[in-house]
């Protein structure tokens, strides 16, 4: 136990080291997948996933897909919330983010994500991956992986595929 600088006490979490992968086989091609994913992805990304609420009747959710380029939410009026920076981008193939998560979120943790586009017969193999390291619980862990999992082998997978996306299991 150690105490705060409020002088109450509390238990310190070790930091743990998460690894995620994933890969969807989308009915697509990698071109369509990859403007889903980057240009349109507040198309088909689902409002309760969004973090915050701002002032905005109809928040948006962006990626800006160049090097420096963020993805984030936008509640209008100069309110938002950042997601994630752009560290590379192979245009159609390949696109690697990095994220903090906040205390008031469960962190604090860093995250670094990579999509990987290519093509399969007709369609597109995504592998996405993540790997993080700070403050997540395993339950944390565990419902990570089953957001992402159905965000992009739920959701945009049907978006692409021209369905209407899952409903979310909770």
């Amino acid at each position: 136990m150690s105490k705060s600088a409020t002088g109450a006490e509390s238990a310190l979490e070790p930091a743990r080291i998460t690894d995620i992968v994933l890969e969807v086989a989308i009915a697509a091609d990698p071109g369509a997948v990859w403007n889903a994913l980057t240009s349109d992805i507040g198309q088909w990304w689902p409002r309760p996933f969004y973090c915050g609420g701002g002032t905005a009747a109809e928040p948006r959710f962006e990626l800006e897909a160049f090097p420096g380029g963020r993805m984030w939410e936008d509640w209008g009026d100069g309110d938002g919330l950042l997601w994630a920076h752009v560290l590379q981008v192979q245009t159609g193939k390949r696109l690697e983010l990095t994220g903090t998560t906040s205390p008031a979120w469960g962190g604090p943790t860093t995250w670094f994500g990579t999509f990987e586009l290519s093509a399969d017969g007709s369609g597109t193999r995504l592998r996405f991956s993540e790997s993080g390291f700070g403050r997540v619980s395993e339950g944390a862990a565990e419902e990570k992986e089953k957001g992402w999992r159905y965000l992009f082998g739920g959701v945009l997978k049907a978006h692409c595929e021209g369905r209407a996306a899952p409903e979310w299991e909770d």
